[in-house]
């Protein structure tokens, strides 16, 4: 039985109190009833430990429902202390208790029919759980503060908690009882001061978990579908999904029903783990297709340095052997059940396709997946959509993230951040993420980003184009978290922060000690780029006798993010290392020829080195064997004999012993190993276009004698690829930029046939091997004459899909924009002076250039006469480059209408227009004529 005697004001702040209205008892006891059981399990939401709603998010739920009210400024003011009164509220709205009008148990000052708070003090007080503090004067105190071992004491009444035998809490002797019940029930935690006020926080979340106990599940399972034998992805009525860990591994093709909280309502479900299957193979968009396991796959078995290990999924559109996704980048879901594969360069999907997952992907649990084959239709005709734009700083930073839906272009995007011109770069090999790196943000400061020619790699182009948007600088002044040191082998530990951190700082900043605490030396950093993840080599140089090291990994203070933000304080995490005796194995063999290398490619169980000797290949068919020089390529788990060169069919391979070697101390040897290989006739084209004869060649607008306006400049690119070059690609204007910036609008490009000595031919091509790209840019879009554009070649392909590495060229290009009369000001120091101004700056004005009209229509017969004005170029101060027109104070209008004078800002002038005279002979620095005609009114 519970303890519910009550202490009386000379124990504590409660009266002893017993019995009350059987009626109001019976509605708490539901209550409690239906939650006590469960106060165990939602003791860390209560108090906001792994809380699903957020304190500003429960008071707004409690609010709702009329259990509680906000201030008057509208704002829940979480961090205040909460009164007796609003408690009392609180109390009775939560519990459904009866509010009790007509009654007035105590003696407070204002305490009368129209204080707001009365109902509810006299609920709680009828229903035995809150009393008043002072017996004698008969005072509730509604006013006063409610501490948290008053809260500890209502709960414990109204839940019906057990008194526990032993107490250790900081609540006052009377209340330690009460307290140590909430604590074992896991309502308030050990270290909690029950002597302090009671926060608004703390009770609100507190009800919020008693509200939501009450509440019955809205969301239905709709399905349930277990991606191991340890973990069930449950799908709700509302799509949304809930991870479930299991604590009884279910059986294969066993129906089973489980048991799960999600946001903190009970639900079940009924799962059978299926066999592991490829469940389907769907293309998203045409640069990345998904493959989809119903259970968790070992990475490893699919990939290997984020790209997909050859042979194990294959793409190849029907008709063709070409495999679309060799060495194409790999991403995987959380969960480890769905592999996103990204296109390299800049090939990209379209058609049907054959996708094959052979039978060596393994799931978590090391089961074989059997061997799948599908079908694949791809048209994708869905344009790119923007999905975020984010950029964090310390305090200021020039870079934003932008995600794209899909895969885009790198090249031919032109991005704006505050208004200034930004370079994008891509982040990541899926092409969806670009770091927009341009003009200085500040932290907490709000920006407009605009995105123009997004496209991805089928031609479809964002809408609208540009896309526009903002981005709020956030803050980050929070310290790197080392989440976990992990020993790889007997050499090596693995290093997992929160968040990207500085490679550099960890360089001679990470130690090792021994179990005294002994230093043995810094790591060393084998990752090479900042990032969330580092492979440290441990500076042991011989591993201990007894087969185990244990010990700590000191990171010093000045460890630091990408931000700049520091630990702070050294960092120790604990590490055991134990001696690797197992030697590496071969895991796979294929004849490769794509890419640059080519030859026997071993795939091993763990990172190795090349050791020594050769290898010998045996023909199956004619018995007749071959040494393969020992020459290799690759690092990690993947090397390549490339010494090969025999004909066509069946081989056994035979490494020797000690051939390969691991990385461990033992440099455990791999051990004669006999294989079987199948190498084929073709070899794929694994070469990229090239420039040659003329490269990149600058030819600036001209203007033929005839002509009277000037034609577009050119710049060509002589290519050749002996596969023949991807025509699409070459006159794709996206796959050029000038100035980092995607070609002007209007620009375009042309091919011309060439020979091997470049010389141009008469003919056409559908995979030209030699040839010229014409890019045509229209004079009316260069605005600056410079002699050093840069121009960059990033997009051309062969017909086989390999892109041109980036190859650049600088030029010179000129200006054909005529100027143009923008701007007549008066001076402010001189009424008889007219300031003019061009949209650029012109070399040669004179007074017959001009014509000025005075008050009167333009007319021939109104037009001033030039003798009464001169014209001189401004060479110095703010209006430098600008041309000064001055007026003779004697000047006369043929209509004697300005008193001989000509002050601009008397009474008498209330109108001058200038105009440029017809077939001025006005020109800019690069010897463009000014348009004439135009006129401007300066007053």
């Amino acid at each position: 039985m519970s303890d519910m005697s009550y202490p009386t004001k000379e124990k504590s702040q409660f009266m002893n109190v017993q019995g009350g209205e059987k009626k109001v008892m019976k509605k708490i006891l539901s209550v409690a009833l239906s939650t006590a059981m469960a106060f165990s399990m939602f003791a860390s939401v209560a108090f906001g430990e792994t809380a699903k709603a957020t304190p500003q998010q429960a008071f707004d739920a409690l609010a709702a429902k009329g259990i509680l009210n906000g201030y008057p400024d509208g704002q829940a003011h979480l961090e205040k202390d909460l009164t007796r009164a609003e408690f009392a509220k609180i109390v009775t709205k939560l519990f459904g208790l009866t509010e009790v009008t007509g009654k007035l148990s105590y003696k407070d000052k204002g305490y009368t029919a129209t204080n707001w708070a009365v109902p509810y003090i006299e609920a709680v007080t009828a229903a035995n759980l809150m009393q008043g503090q002072d017996t004698v004067k008969g005072l509730f105190n509604y006013n006063g503060k409610v501490t948290v071992e008053e809260v500890a004491a209502v709960l414990f009444r109204a839940l019906k908690l057990e008194q526990p035998t032993t107490t250790d809490n900081s609540a006052s002797v009377w209340a330690k009882g009460y307290a140590q019940a909430v604590i074992n029930a896991g309502l308030v935690a050990q270290t909690t001061n029950f002597k302090a006020n009671a926060t608004r926080s703390l009770v609100v979340e507190t009800a919020y978990a008693v509200d939501q106990m009450s509440v019955k599940p809205t969301l239905t399972v709709a399905s349930a579908e277990a991606v191991s034998p340890t973990k069930v992805v449950v799908t709700f009525s509302d799509k949304t999904t809930a991870n479930v860990e299991l604590t009884t591994a279910l059986v294969a093709g066993v129906e089973t029903t489980i048991n799960f909280k999600h946001l903190e309502k009970d639900y079940t479900a009924k799962v059978t783990l299926q066999a592991p299957k490829v469940v389907s193979a769907t293309a998203p968009n045409a640069k990345q297709v998904v493959v989809k396991f119903n259970r968790a796959v070992d990475v490893d078995t699919l990939a290997e340095s984020s790209k997909v290990i050859d042979g194990v999924v294959k793409v190849t559109k029907v008709g063709s052997k070409d495999d679309e996704v060799s060495n194409a980048y790999v991403t995987f879901n959380a969960d480890k059940t769905e592999a996103t594969i990204t296109l390299p360069g800049v090939k990209a999907l379209k058609g049907n396709y054959t996708v094959v997952v052979s039978d060596a992907v393994k799931t978590t649990a090391g089961e074989a997946i059997p061997a799948y084959t599908q079908l694949l239709s791809v048209a994708d005709v869905v344009a790119p959509t923007l999905v975020s734009v984010t950029s964090t700083a310390k305090a200021t930073t020039k870079d934003v993230y932008v995600t794209f839906s899909e895969p885009v272009k790198t090249t031919g995007i032109v991005a704006y951040v505050n208004g200034s011109a930004a370079a994008a770069t891509v982040q990541n090999d899926t092409y969806t993420e670009f770091k927009l790196s341009g003009v200085t943000l500040e932290s907490g400061k709000t920006y407009d980003v605009s995105l123009l020619n997004v496209t991805d790699f089928v031609g479809n182009v964002a809408n609208p184009n540009p896309i526009k948007s903002t981005v709020t600088v956030v803050s980050d002044v929070a310290a790197p978290v080392i989440k976990s040191v992990t020993a790889v082998s007997d050499k090596f530990v693995e290093v997992e922060f929160d968040k990207n951190v500085d490679r550099a700082s960890l360089v001679g900043n990470v130690r090792l000690l021994n179990s005294v605490g002994e230093s043995q030396g810094t790591f060393t950093v084998v990752t090479t780029d900042n990032g969330k993840t580092f492979t440290l080599q441990t500076p042991l140089t011989s591993f201990p006798s007894s087969g185990t090291f244990t010990g700590s990994v000191v990171f010093g203070a000045t460890v630091k993010d990408t931000l700049g933000n520091t630990l702070g304080a050294a960092s120790s995490q604990a590490i055991t290392f134990t001696k690797d005796t197992v030697a590496p194995t071969v895991t796979g063999i294929t004849y490769t020829t794509s890419g640059t290398v080519k030859g026997l490619q071993l795939k091993f169980s763990e990172n190795v080195v090349f050791g020594a000797g050769s290898a010998t290949l045996i023909n199956n068919k004619t018995g007749q064997s071959s040494t393969i020089a020992s020459t290799v390529s690759g690092s990690g788990k993947t090397f390549t004999l490339t010494g090969v060169s025999v004909a066509p069919g069946e081989y056994t391979v035979r490494l020797p012993e000690g051939l390969f070697r691991d990385k461990s101390f033992s440099a455990n040897k791999l051990a004669a190993t006999v294989l079987t290989v199948t190498i084929g006739s073709e070899a794929t084209d694994g070469d990229a276009p090239v420039l040659f004869a003329r490269g990149i060649k600058f030819n600036d607008s001209t203007k033929a004698v005839t002509e009277t306006v000037y034609g577009d400049a050119t710049i060509t690119v002589d290519l050749f690829d002996a596969s023949g070059l991807s025509v699409p690609s070459v006159i794709d204007a996206n796959s050029y930029t000038l100035d980092d910036k995607a070609l002007p609008s209007g620009s375009f490009v042309t091919i011309r046939n060439l020979d091997k000595d470049g010389n141009e031919v008469v003919g056409s091509a559908e995979k030209p091997v030699y040839a010229r790209a014409i890019v045509h840019i229209p004079s009316s879009s260069i605005t600056e004459s410079k002699n050093d554009y840069k121009f960059v070649v990033n997009g051309v392909t062969d017909s086989a899909g390999n892109a041109i590495v980036a190859v650049s060229d600088k030029g010179t290009l000129t200006s054909r924009i005529s100027p143009l009369l923008t701007s007549a000001v008066i001076s402010s120091g001189n009424s008889y002076e007219l300031i003019l101004g061009f949209s650029k700056e012109v070399t040669d004005l004179d007074k017959q250039d001009l014509e000025f009209y005075i008050n009167n229509d333009i007319s021939a017969s109104n037009v001033l006469n030039q003798d009464f004005y001169k014209v001189t170029k401004i060479v110095n101060g703010s209006d430098k480059g600008k041309w000064s027109v001055t007026f003779s104070k004697k000047a006369v209008d043929s209509n004697a209408a300005l008193n001989d004078e000509l002050d601009l800002n008397s009474n008498n002038v209330n109108r001058i227009i200038v105009k440029i005279a017809k077939n001025a002979q006005v020109h800019d620095k690069d010897g463009n004529i000014i348009t004439d005609g135009t006129e401007i009114s300066a007053k």
